[in-house]
């Protein structure tokens, strides 16, 4: 009964999730006939994890951050604007300790006598598709918040020096995930921006017991994903015609800056009216 009525509150939560995502994409064509609709995005970043509820301290593990997005405005007001963000990808989580204990008491552990030594490691690999609200002020910096769905893909944990049994479907973690995001980013050269952003599951992953260093199993223990990404975002089809540098670049009214910016649209100009002629001339 319990596993049903969970799965029942899975799909609805997805189905509100999928009916928010359909209705700002509708808005946003709505209110922005006139403008480019949709942008795609490449990330590839650094993941740095623990995961809270193992016993563990420290945001010692590493993972690849990777995947693809796709983002559209859906508000715009001279030099604010608002864009909702939907990403699909590729994230590795999980923890790491070294070694902590040199006397530590054997165990019976996963059926074998293992010595508390007190490393771990452990690797969870996931699906993941965040949404994402971006606020941004004048084409520069941005702020997100949101939500996100993953799918746990694979699993390899260490504990005490040895390979534990545990797998995908070994029943120790759950395989569906929802996360909390917060997000900032940063335009660093043109259609490059540079990010950090920060994601706690909600739900548990899993539900774990733990020894210490008497031999002596603590908990059990809910556990929850806990990182740090910093990534980099390249956005193919951006339109930068209307971004001048000097209005988040430089401070004040300078001539001299302005003057610099008046010849880089002339000769920009100049280079797009000779294109123009070579074209017409081959016609």
């Amino acid at each position: 009964m319990f596993s049903v009525k969970a799965k029942g509150n899975k799909i609805i939560l997805m189905k509100k999730i999928l009916f928010i995502v359909l209705f700002t994409i509708f808005a946003g064509i709505s209110n922005n006939t006139k403008a480019q609709l949709f942008q795609g995005e490449a990330f590839v970043g650094l993941n740095i994890c623990q995961v809270d509820g193992d016993q563990m301290m420290g945001f010692f593990k590493k993972g690849v951050h990777a995947g693809v997005g796709v983002i559209t405005p859906v508000f715009k007001k001279n030099n604010f604007s608002m864009e909702l963000s939907l990403e699909v990808l590729f994230n590795q989580k999980g923890a790491l300790q070294g070694k902590k204990y040199n006397d530590g008491e054997t165990i019976i552990w996963f059926g074998e006598e293992t010595k508390v030594t007190g490393e771990y490691n452990m690797s969870l690999n996931y699906g993941e598709v965040p949404l994402i609200l971006y606020f941004t002020d004048k084409k520069f910096a941005s702020v997100g918040v949101g939500a996100s769905y993953a799918r746990l893909m694979s699993i390899k944990e260490y504990a005490h020096g040895k390979e534990s049994p545990i797998t995908l479907y070994s029943g120790e973690y759950t395989r569906d995930e929802f996360n909390i995001i917060a997000d900032v980013k940063i335009r660093i050269w043109k259609r490059l921006k540079l990010g950090a952003r920060y994601s706690y599951s909600i739900n548990p992953i899993g539900t774990r017991s733990w020894p210490n260093i008497e031999g002596k199993i603590l908990g059990p223990f809910n556990q929850h994903n806990n990182l740090f990404t910093f990534r980099l975002t390249y956005v193919f089809n951006e339109n930068l015609e209307d971004l001048i540098r000097e209005e988040y670049h430089y401070k004040g009214d300078n001539p001299r800056y302005v003057e610099k910016a008046n010849e880089k649209a002339l000769r920009k100009a100049q280079r797009k009216e000779a294109r123009e002629e070579r074209k017409n001339r081959k016609n």
